[in-house]
């Protein structure tokens, strides 16, 4: 009886125990699965942010390509003299920055100089010649006058004795005339004959000379643009910078010859900065002529630069040969090729607000579409 009783109490102390520690264990579960759940939920969000992001993230990148693979150029004029000789003076150095109108250099105008003295004293010598012959002009046309009556009065006579041999003739035969009275009408015919052609050359040297300064006249233009020409030509042997900016490939010393249409260096015009940017040829569509565009150089990240789309490579070749259809439109011939798909073309982004103290030809660049062109 007491074995029973002491293991009923042992058993109503065990329930009790387990009846007392329930109620400590469940809250210990909830909290394990409270954080579990929101593990879970933070997992998800995590997930569907990453999801919503990278969607995101494409969106802006396919409505607005970018790409790293662009460097800044600007146009590169070689300057060529007009006129040749010994350079005597070399104004300038190589990377120097220039100014319009500033002077690169001169060639020796010893040459020049005597051209255009002698063109100066042609022009002289004819301004010259047309004064004496308006000093004379009255006078000429005085003698052309007198010349043509001295040929009329010679004519007159020659047909009044023409005239008097006609109606001596005829009386000859009839003894009306002697044969004398004959030969003396013959004889003042062809003394009359010959005045009028000694008179005729005389109005023919009148006009001649009268002539000679409407010639002199028509002469003087060509002078005048002879010694204009000179002067052009001197002009020439000082060498002024057409546009501002740098100086590059000075490879030479005072000294050296210059010849008419060889490049002496050259110069950047630093004015105009462009960045030739290559883009995926699936962005293309992205863009037109006149897309704005955003650049930045990578030397200097963080200042940017507006632009806008100049051109696109159209007449980019990417391999091989272009076909010529009957059409005769050149085309590209298309298949299937991995290094055509991932093919690049270049775009070429003129910026508005260049820095030339940061802009150079080279320079790796990021360019970045904004958007279509503005309407």
């Amino acid at each position: 009886m007491s074995d029973r009783t002491t293991t009923l109490n042992h058993e109503s102390a065990n329930r009790t125990a387990t009846a007392s520690a329930e109620p400590a264990a469940t809250p210990a579960i909830d909290d394990r699965e409270h954080q579990k759940l929101v593990r879970k939920l933070v997992a998800l969000l995590i997930v569907f942010g990453a999801v919503v992001l990278t969607l995101f993230v494409w969106s802006v990148l396919e409505r607005h390509p970018r790409t790293d693979d662009a460097a800044a150029r600007a146009n590169v004029v070689g300057i060529v003299p007009r006129a040749r000789g010994q350079i005597v003076k070399l104004a300038v150095q190589d990377n120097q920055l220039v100014k319009q109108g500033d002077l690169l250099f001169e060639i020796d105008p010893a040459d020049y100089e005597q051209a255009l003295d002698r063109a100066k004293s042609a022009l002289a010598a004819l301004d010259q010649q047309i004064e004496i012959g308006r000093a004379q002009d009255e006078e000429l046309k005085f003698g052309v006058k007198a010349a043509v009556a001295g040929v009329q009065r010679a004519t007159a006579q020659l047909k009044q004795s023409e005239d008097t041999l006609h109606r001596l003739e005829p009386l000859l035969p009839k003894h009306f005339a002697t044969a004398e009275q004959v030969d003396e009408a013959r004889t003042k015919v062809a003394v009359a004959a010959q005045e009028v052609a000694a008179e005729e050359q005389k109005l023919n040297q009148a006009r001649a000379q009268l002539s000679q300064l409407q010639t002199l006249l028509a002469q003087r233009p060509g002078a005048v643009a002879a010694v204009k020409q000179a002067e052009l030509d001197l002009s020439y042997c000082k060498v002024t910078a057409p546009f501002a900016g740098r100086v590059i490939n000075l490879n030479i010393s005072g000294g050296a010859y210059a010849s008419i249409g060889v490049p002496v260096f050259s110069l950047l015009d630093t004015t105009k900065w462009y960045v030739v940017a290559n883009f995926r040829e699936a962005e293309l569509r992205h863009m037109a002529p006149g897309s704005p565009a955003t650049v930045y150089l990578v030397s200097a990240p963080n200042q940017r630069f507006r632009g806008k789309v100049q051109g696109i490579g159209w007449a980019v070749k990417p391999e091989g040969e272009i076909d010529l259809p009957p059409s005769g439109v050149p085309y590209v011939k298309r298949e299937l090729n991995w290094v055509r798909v991932a093919q690049r073309f270049p775009v070429r982004i003129e910026v508005e607000n260049p820095d030339p103290n940061l802009f150079r030809m080279g320079a790796s660049a990021v360019a970045i579409i904004d958007g279509p062109p503005a309407r």
